[in-house]
């Protein structure tokens, strides 16, 4: 049992940095290991798990075929209308998305044996031996979020994940895993801005492509403190449309401001993608959380 529970510990902690695979073979003996041992407890709601050589796009979900998309009808209007590709529910005072996190876009890192691979955009590099797997992530996050008094939580410091976009998938934070950084990795993303870590975990540190490419205002998920991240404009209830930044003091470091948007017809702080002092490239997040953060297990 604990040499189990140490490889748990081991898999967990590969999930918390963006890395290609090791080289060491013991290390990658051991991830295999911990990820083969694990258990999704919660397959049951998140539906078939994927296999990425027979993954196909179900039109009628815009979701991965066998995945269940399902948000439940007491999630308010701008989650219920625009979240899918997870299962989403009301549990006391927080919201829980289950997700396989398996992208509803083609990408490189499915394989080339997966109906849904395309090769990556000229000048890009793959991360290594990564590939999307299915995953059990679970968040919980609160339902009425407020900015935290005094010290921030930072969004470097260990989550699984630090938010879910509307489409189901992880968000990672403003950095990547020593030595690297994220303006050199970001040669890794596939064609919708997202790639696998070590553990097959697909994210998205930029913007995902697949939900934005055509609306640079639109809702892109969701933080784990409870504030929406939307794209790099911001359209309030009047319909102005104007494209907030930190260097020009419109965004606080974190992204985020207080204006009405699309879905928040009252003053309601929210993130937006912007250009990253930390990343030096555009990032959906910043180093600190502007409200309490939930929890996210794997």
């Amino acid at each position: 049992m604990l040499a189990t529970t140490s490889l748990l510990v081991l898999f967990v902690l590969s999930l918390t940095n963006c890395k290609t695979k090791s080289d060491n073979d013991e290390e990658t003996l051991l991830l295999l290991a911990a990820a083969s041992l694990r258990t999704c407890a919660n397959s049951a709601f998140t539906g078939t798990t994927v296999v990425n050589s027979t993954a196909t796009l179900d039109t009628n979900t815009d979701c991965i075929t066998g995945m269940t998309s399902s948000m439940s009808s007491d999630l308010p209007a701008w989650i219920r209308n625009n979240f899918k590709c997870s299962v989403g529910s009301v549990s006391g005072s927080n919201y829980v998305f289950r997700a396989q996190n398996i992208p509803n876009n083609k990408s490189y890192y499915f394989g080339s044996s997966s109906p849904m691979y395309e090769s990556l955009a000229a000048g890009q590099k793959s991360a290594g031996n990564n590939q999307i797997q299915s995953q059990c992530l679970v968040y919980t996050i609160p339902s009425s979020p407020a900015a935290k008094s005094g010290t921030k939580v930072g969004t470097q410091s260990g989550y699984v994940s630090v938010g879910i976009t509307v489409n189901g998938l992880a968000i990672f934070n403003n950095a990547a895993a020593a030595p690297d950084t994220l303006a050199a990795e970001q040669q890794t993303f596939d064609k919708y801005n997202g790639h696998p870590q070590s553990s097959g975990v697909y994210h998205h540190h930029a913007r995902p492509l697949n939900v934005d490419a055509s609306n640079a205002s639109a809702l892109l998920g969701m933080l784990i403190d409870g504030f929406a991240v939307y794209g790099s404009d911001c359209k309030d209830a009047s319909n102005n449309t104007t494209t907030p930044t930190i260097a020009n003091g419109d965004l606080d470091a974190n992204h985020g401001h207080t204006t009405t948007t699309q879905h928040f017809a009252t003053l309601t702080y929210h993130y937006h993608y912007s250009q990253d002092p930390t990343a030096t490239i555009p990032t959906l997040i910043g180093s600190f959380f502007h409200g309490t953060p939930g929890t996210v297990s794997n």
